[in-house]
């Protein structure tokens, strides 16, 4: 099973781009917020050469890209941040430290909270009459969770299977682009204090 976690590239898959540690540290760092390469280098404690050649495959296989360019002695200071939301998978975040994985998922919700107040702000998150958004409680036992995942999973591939069809019908003249935000979520919650016993 996949996860939603990160950037993901049409040409090659995330283990292949992402296979060295410190890219998916990279990664991260991009996620939480604009990142400049010898910053990272410093708090990494890496060389600054090394740092940039990994920055620069990234950047090459569109994970990040430079999103401000800042005048520093003469020179511009590029920082970085990652590009659009991908595919990681279980084994894949699995090889993360706990605390990575924990920074990476902090910086997915982050940034999807901060589209969804963007579009507030907009006035395009109610814009149109057949937009949803829901979140729910559930219970569920062990046979429960794995059927709501992989029908999550069947989701997530079936909206890959509905942007390609888009992106083709656009390509040949067919209307114009609704950018759009979906999202797939499903996590096990702490225990509800405040509501007791559940029979």
């Amino acid at each position: 099973m996949a996860k939603s976690r990160v950037v993901a590239n049409e040409r090659k898959s995330p283990g292949e781009v992402l296979q060295h540690p410190l890219r998916m540290r990279i990664l991260i760092a991009c996620t939480e917020r604009p990142t400049a390469i010898r910053e990272f280098a410093e708090q990494a404690k890496v060389s600054l050469s090394k740092a940039r050649y990994h920055f620069h495959k990234l950047e090459r296989h569109r994970y990040i890209r430079i999103a401000q360019k800042e005048p520093v002695r003469g020179v511009h200071r590029h920082l970085f941040v990652a590009t659009r939301l991908g595919v990681v998978t279980d084994a894949e975040f699995a090889a993360l430290k706990d605390e990575e994985q924990r920074r990476l998922s902090t910086a997915i919700v982050t940034t999807f909270h901060g589209r969804c107040l963007t579009a507030l702000r907009g006035g395009t998150f109610d814009s149109r009459d057949d937009s949803h958004f829901s979140w729910v409680p559930r219970v569920f036992d062990e046979q429960g969770w794995k059927e709501q995942m992989e029908e999550l999973l069947r989701g997530y591939e079936r909206s890959n299977e509905i942007e390609a069809g888009s992106k083709a019908r656009l390509r040949r003249g067919g209307g114009g682009e609704i950018l759009t935000t979906v999202a797939h979520a499903g996590f096990e919650s702490p225990p509800d204090r405040s509501q007791g016993d559940r029979s």
